[in-house]
């Protein structure tokens, strides 16, 4: 196995890297030219990474987040979010915590996770796999009254 290795994907395509660092950082250098020998070897649009990227960059920044009480406990923090009018859309592990940062409540987003599926189990909150998305948050409909 080499010494050091690099993996990058973009969209459908992975390219990896190995071997010694010296080398790895010197194909680094090439890898516009590599790309473009890849996008041309599985016939791939020209410039459809850099489409993602730039879609991606420009969606609204100023999404107005619910207020909520502020919360020691992280667990707390995700049901009084889902519980709100803003909660009743699914959300996206990073849509809450923008929302909890918005409030002045941070958490990293290890421990957000972590607390989501703590959530889940206990069946206080749903999720769902959305393929553009990722997982999807919604409080359970008992909860929801």
């Amino acid at each position: 196995m080499p010494s050091f290795h690099l993996k990058v994907r973009m969209g459908e395509i992975e390219v990896e890297l190995g071997g010694d660092k010296t080398e790895v950082i010197s194909a680094i250098n090439e890898l516009p030219f590599i790309i473009g020998k890849v996008t041309q070897a599985f016939d791939i649009e020209a410039g459809s990474h850099t489409e993602t990227i730039t879609r991606t960059a420009e969606q609204p920044q100023n999404v107005n987040f619910p207020k909520i009480n502020e919360i020691d406990k992280c667990g707390d923090a995700v049901v009084s979010l889902l519980t709100t009018e803003w909660g009743k859309t699914p959300r996206a592990i990073r849509e809450l915590r923008e929302a909890m940062e918005a409030n002045a409540i941070f958490f990293p987003k290890t421990t957000l996770s972590g607390v989501l599926v703590w959530l889940v189990k206990k069946g206080r909150i749903r999720r769902w796999k959305d393929k553009k998305r990722g997982y999807l948050y919604v409080l359970k409909e008992a909860e929801a009254d």
